[in-house]
């Protein structure tokens, strides 16, 4: 029997009054209560533009001072500390002090800077005649500041001239115009002037210039014309240098080549200069770049040589040097990657090692020459790692316990082995009996920083870095409704193509299903559906693809997009060998192999999600997410694995998961939950905010269901209509609370049903929860997570 407030009585119009009263109770103390006398309240900060190209939101940062912050559309922390009296102490008014913010006071020579500050901004991006005023409005104890900005005319860009001295950099530049950032028509921006100087700086660095600096760069701008129009002119001048008379003369800038490459693959910064000193480092040259360590290198150096594009004699450019540190930091085994550029003469010795037996090379009045310093700190290469966690799966509460050991070099090639064992045990949700759930299981692995498969020639390991990965898995699951054994081998690769783009590719991914048991409630329950087929023991052969593209800069709170597509395929092979081979079909109708059915199936899923930065105390997250799989050929249904649900801590968080759906049709409550489709379709908006402390808050909107596709389920208003699936969309709410410890986020979810498209033919359709029903305890659904939940 559900436990319900005792208000549930009390009509929703009336409620929503008393709630809206109650919350104006909990706010309602004086924000200026601790504004001194003759003093005010900065309450309100607004910029009013007369031109759609200026926004207010680009001068803000610009304004020196701002309101207090604000949560949900008020000032939550200066209503905390508005409750405090400063005129005592204790635990409680400290306490209040310490959660809230005191008043943003009123200051006028903030004011006036901040009108030059907008001013100085405006002028740099080409508004030079910009007119900013600013007015201040007193009211009581408060002060609303408004500033007012006519951007006038902006200066535009008519043409860009180079006045280069040095004549190989004049062709460099001149060839690399189309490129360039200032276009013509474009505003005399000065940050754009910086960025072109920035990328040209670049350009040159990649061609071999490695003392070259953009503060070689300087343009000069010629506003002499009508119709505020700029001529510019982009120039570079050579260095100067003193003469043995002291007087400076024009030089050459100089192109770099790498005269010797030094590795040092056990680099220990601690103890490096007294190995060096005792003579205890051991040289190897191979393609001439020097090996240089203590003992025993550690790692197969064939290895390093594969990642290292850094090569004597070669022309300098930045771009191989960055590629070179991030292709050795992506092998696990190093922990630091430091590399360092030294400019030497043609015989200068570095002191750090023996160079009598080195070429030094040729001086050469074109080039100058580097030595390179490769210094690889080396991971400690084995550890493990132990972890008990509390978990809530449908409302069934229980402990997972894992055991992670790793080693990062097992075989000397920088292989990363992995081996884990997984314990779960869980309680049903209606009976306190600990064998209810239990999982046993575990998986083996190795990855290799190298690619291993056919078409070596064609996959440039310089540049993508791919990792070579095998895995074997073992699952034994016992539950309420089925017991059954999952053993797994896949094969795989890993490669980056880009800073953003992750890219996973399993060729053989290869999963033999042994249903061992099925109880005779959750039989009768899928007997009438199509979802008996994938309750069934099985072989899974799946090939797949998944990319993940991902801008965030994990340094900066800033706005960033992640965008995961996942495509996989399986049975066709063996499909088409049970043609060719003239198999019989079993009585089903279906191929089988070793006497077990086979899957055949397509699948693929996308996941878009947007996380918008307002400011250092508001966010917003938003989702969609896609998913369709269709069975063909041998299959009638998805493995159950394979199949779609919605629900839980990650998705209608309304609902507990595998709880919701598919479509509108109605299903009691049953003890396994367990609904699950060929179709999803998902939607969620989270507002987050920091509250106090490490804890941060969130109001979310989810909504999203799940449905068979036509032709695969009998179950009325289960399967996907074009002309009526809109009108099954659940719709849920709720809030959240988060406790942010940096390196991982425990997240508690409360959500609440707004639309519930499951229609009961027993009872009227009510589908507007908050309209047609009493509230109760029990039409709230709790999740627990870690991390946030997209």
């Amino acid at each position: 029997m559900p436990v319900t407030f005792s208000f549930q009585k009390i009509s929703w119009p009336l409620r929503y009054i008393l709630y809206f009263s109650s919350l104006l109770l909990v706010t309602g103390c004086s924000v200026t209560k601790h504004v001194p006398e003759n003093m005010h309240l900065l309450n309100k900060v607004q910029i009013k533009t007369s031109s759609k190209q200026v926004k207010p939101d680009d001068l803000l940062p610009y304004v020196k001072q701002k309101p207090n912050k604000k949560i949900l559309g008020f000032r939550f922390h200066l209503r905390v500390y508005s409750l405090s009296n400063p005129r005592k102490s204790g635990w409680l008014n400290s306490g209040l002090r310490t959660i809230g913010e005191d008043p943003v006071l009123f200051d006028s020579n903030a004011v006036s800077g901040s009108s030059r500050n907008i001013k100085l901004y405006l002028q740099s991006k080409g508004y030079y005649n910009a007119v900013v005023t600013d007015s201040v409005w007193i009211h009581g104890k408060k002060a609303d500041v408004f500033y007012t900005i006519h951007p006038n005319l902006p200066y535009k860009v008519r043409r860009v001239g180079y006045f280069i001295e040095d004549t190989l950099i004049r062709q460099l530049v001149l060839a690399d115009t189309v490129n360039r950032i200032i276009k013509r028509n474009d505003l005399f921006d000065v940050d754009m002037l910086q960025t072109e100087r920035e990328r040209i700086e670049t350009m040159l660095k990649r061609n071999g210039y490695f003392t070259f600096s953009k503060n070689f760069i300087t343009f000069t701008a010629d506003t002499n014309f009508r119709n505020n129009r700029v001529d510019l002119n982009l120039i570079i001048k050579n260095p100067l240098r003193a003469d043995e008379n002291g007087k400076l003369k024009p030089i050459r800038f100089k192109r770099y080549k790498f005269r010797n490459v030094f590795i040092y693959p056990n680099y220990d910064p601690f103890r490096f200069s007294s190995y060096r000193d005792n003579g205890e480092l051991d040289t190897i040259c191979r393609a001439n770049v020097y090996y240089v360590f203590h003992q025993n290198p550690g790692v197969k150096l064939d290895v390093i040589e594969a990642f290292n594009q850094l090569k004597p004699n070669e022309m300098y450019s930045v771009d191989q040097v960055n590629r070179t540190q991030q292709n050795l930091s992506q092998i696990r085994l190093f922990k630091f990657v430091n590399i360092e550029l030294e400019e030497v003469e043609a015989k200068k010795q570095t002191g750090e090692i023996d160079f009598s037996d080195i070429d030094s090379g040729s001086e050469s009045e074109e080039f100058g020459y580097l030595n390179c310093y490769i210094q690889l700190v080396p991971h400690t290469l084995q550890s493990y790692q132990v972890e008990l966690v509390g978990t809530n799966t449908s409302g069934s509460l229980g402990a997972e316990g894992t055991l992670n050991y790793q080693h990062k070099n097992l075989f000397k090639g920088a292989e990363v082995f992995d081996i884990k064992f997984r314990g779960l045990v869980e309680t049903a949700q209606q009976k306190i009996n600990l064998n209810n759930t239990l999982e046993l299981g575990g998986s083996m692995g190795l990855t290799t920083p190298k690619y291993i498969g056919p078409y070596t020639s064609h996959v440039r390991v310089d540049k993508y870095a791919p990792n070579t990965q095998l895995t074997a898995s073992y699952s034994f699951q016992r539950r309420p409704e089925y017991t059954r054994m999952i053993a797994g081998l896949q094969f795989g690769y890993v490669w980056k193509s880009s800073r953003f783009m992750l890219h996973t590719l399993n060729p053989i991914e290869l999963n033999a299903i042994s249903i061992q048991k099925i109880s005779p409630e959750f039989q009768a329950q899928i007997d009438t559906t199509f979802l008996k087929y994938s309750y069934i023991s099985q072989i899974v052969t799946v090939s797949s693809y998944n990319l993940v593209y991902s801008n965030q800069n994990v340094k900066k709170a800033s706005s960033y997009s992640y965008i995961r597509f996942n495509l996989e395929v399986s049975g066709n092979a063996l499909q088409a060998i049970s043609k060719l081979s003239d198999r019989p079909k079993n009585s089903n109708g279906a191929y089988t192999f070793f006497n077990t059915e086979f899957s055949q199936f397509v699948r693929s899923d996308i996941n878009l999600t947007y996380h918008q930065v307002a400011d250092e105390n508001n966010s917003f997250a938003y989702r969609l997410y896609i998913g369709v799989g269709y069975p063909y050929g041998n299959s009638r249904a998805l493995p159950f694995e394979k199949r779609f649900f919605t629900g839980g801590a990650n998705g209608v968080r309304a609902w507990q998961a595998r709880s919701l759906g598919p479509g509108s049709y109605y299903q009691p409550a049953e003890r396994f939950p367990n609904r699950t489709a060929d179709i999803k379709l998902e939607a969620n908006f989270e507002y987050r905010f920091r509250m106090v402390w490490k804890l941060e808050g969130a109001m979310f909107i989810d909504c999203g269901n799940i449905w068979s596709m036509p032709g695969l389920d009998d179950r009325t208003g289960a399967t996907f209509e074009w002309n009526k699936f809109y009108e099954q969309i659940a719709i849920g709410s709720g809030l959240g609370i988060r406790m942010n410890l940096g390196f991982f986020i425990l997240r508690t979810d409360f959500g609440y049903k707004i639309f519930d498209p499951a229609i009961n033919p027993n009872e009227p359709y009510k589908p507007w929860v908050p309209l047609n029903r009493k509230f109760s305890i029990s039409d709230i659904t709790f999740n627990f997570g870690i991390g946030y939940p997209f």
